[in-house]
């Protein structure tokens, strides 16, 4: 007798478990740094604002002092063995032909300082809800803008006159006048006026509440290194030649004459110029 066979079972395919990678364990754990929220902020908020804008105010009554002397040497009105630049804000150095130089490097270092500290100010005044209606706050923004003030009306002042001056002299003078007038006087104000009106602008819009800080002081810097490469290269430029003429004197009748003989006669002939037509 015939037995029936039973159907065997398929093989069913049995799903793979997952094979778990052991836990690694970093060779050094993560360490948490403390994130400070005030980095970079002032700490000492109006004492740092009230620093930044003197030092924008100091910064740009050098550069008429340093634009003006530079401009001397370019024209010969200037000695490149001064010592100072003038004015109490400027540096009096003890070696000869050094006074430009220091100046110069004093007001970039100026600037410098005025761009730093206003970028703390800036992070740290919008944090501080109502400063800006401070009377200290007022005080140091309106006293920076009076203090430049001051120094433009004198500079206006001068460049009138000096127009008022080449209009006497018409017909009356030689050319040496008018190059006097405008080129060792008229251009060094004009130059140390723009500063001065650029900076009194970003601060009159630092009080109209644009903050125009920033590019104030980028300004400066700008200006400031221009002013200090101008005035070393000038200086290094009239040293050399004034060595190289000192070494080829020339003679006459025996006697030395002087590597500056030519222009103290070139001014001695002016002089008699004016004397004649006085």
């Amino acid at each position: 007798m015939a037995t029936k066979q039973q159907p065997q079972p398929s093989a069913v395919a049995q799903p793979e478990m997952p094979v778990q990678q052991p836990v690694g364990y970093p060779a050094y754990p993560q360490q948490y740094v403390y994130a400070d929220p005030n980095k970079g902020k002032a700490k000492l908020l109006t004492l740092e604002y009230a620093l930044a804008m003197a030092s924008t105010v100091v910064s740009a009554f050098l550069l008429i002092n340093v634009i003006t002397s530079v401009v001397g040497l370019w024209s010969d009105t200037t000695s490149g063995a001064i010592r100072t630049v003038g004015g109490f804000l400027a540096p009096t150095m003890v070696t000869a032909g050094t006074g430009i130089v220091a100046a110069s490097v004093f007001t970039v270092v100026l600037a410098i300082l005025a761009c730093v500290l206003f970028s703390r100010v800036s992070k740290a005044v919008s944090d501080r809800e109502g400063y800006t209606n401070r009377t200290a706050y007022k005080l140091v923004t309106y006293g920076g803008l009076a203090a430049l003030i001051i120094p433009a009306v004198d500079l206006i002042a001068r460049l009138v006159s000096i127009l008022i001056s080449s209009l006497l002299f018409i017909g009356a003078a030689g050319g040496e006048v008018y190059k006097s007038l405008y080129l060792s006087e008229f251009l060094p104000y004009a130059l140390a006026l723009a500063v001065v009106v650029a900076t009194s602008y970003f601060i009159y819009q630092i009080i109209q509440g644009r903050n125009k800080s920033k590019i104030m002081s980028l300004v400066l810097i700008a200006v400031s290194v221009v002013v200090l490469l101008t005035g070393a290269i000038t200086i290094a430029v009239k040293v050399h030649d004034k060595g190289g003429s000192s070494t080829g004197r020339s003679t006459r009748q025996g006697q030395d004459i002087p590597s500056d003989y030519e222009s103290q006669l070139k001014k001695y002939r002016e002089s008699l110029k004016l004397k004649q037509y006085n």
